[in-house]
């Protein structure tokens, strides 16, 4: 059994991806997308469902956009429980997105699958084996890296959108989770968040990653 159907045991989940983000898409890689534009879309769905009182689950970039929600709620919402895992208030500094910056450009598409395969393990053999075991046609190879770099542009837009000096306004109850060994977001991060919001408990998680 999943998060989702665990907690949809005793609530209404709903589970919604951002512009750009997920299966959603945006026209172009230059479209305006920004965190507190991702957070104004999120309240404009809360609204649109028609509810008053909700708790907010955020992952990873879903949890800095998670912040950014709580730190400017509308008064006519009520945001009751804030749950925030393996998240940051700032982009990743990590060697992880450090790699990602410095990939070569990417070549012309490989002519059958097996020039395809060698051709990504010479790219992307830095990212943890992803693209050997996901990409297995041009096609979804060639979707997959558009969709990769329109990511990596909105994560630079982020790169000014630090609301660590918000985080005190914060008063409702906030759960942080965290893997010890994450190198994508590093266990630091959801400790500042912790020292920052007064009614927050955190909890390392062991020998575990960006989960």
């Amino acid at each position: 059994m999943g998060l989702k159907e665990e907690l949809a045991k005793n609530q209404k989940v709903i589970i919604f991806d951002n512009s750009g983000m997920g299966e959603s898409n945006v026209v172009s890689p230059y479209d305006p997308i920004s965190m507190d534009l991702m957070a104004q879309d999120t309240i404009a769905l809360v609204k649109h469902l028609g509810f008053k009182r909700f708790n907010f689950l955020g992952w990873s970039m879903g949890g800095r956009i998670a912040l950014h929600v709580t730190s400017d709620i509308p008064s006519e919402l009520e945001l009751e429980k804030l749950i925030i895992c393996s998240s940051s208030t700032r982009p990743s500094t990590t060697s992880y997105f450090e790699n990602l910056y410095n990939l070569p450009k990417p070549p012309d598409p490989p002519k059958n699958i097996l020039e395809l395969k060698d051709e990504i393990m010479k790219i992307f053999e830095k990212i943890e084996k992803y693209f050997d075991d996901y990409m297995f046609n041009i096609q979804t190879y060639l979707i997959n890296l558009q969709k990769y770099n329109l990511q990596l542009i909105v994560h630079l837009r982020f790169s000014v959108a630090d609301i660590l000096s918000k985080l005190k306004a914060i008063k409702i109850p906030t759960l942080l989770i965290h893997g010890e060994v994450d190198q994508v977001n590093l266990i630091k991060e959801s400790e500042v968040i912790a020292r920052e919001i007064a009614n927050s408990k955190f909890i390392p998680i062991p020998k575990v990653g960006h989960m």
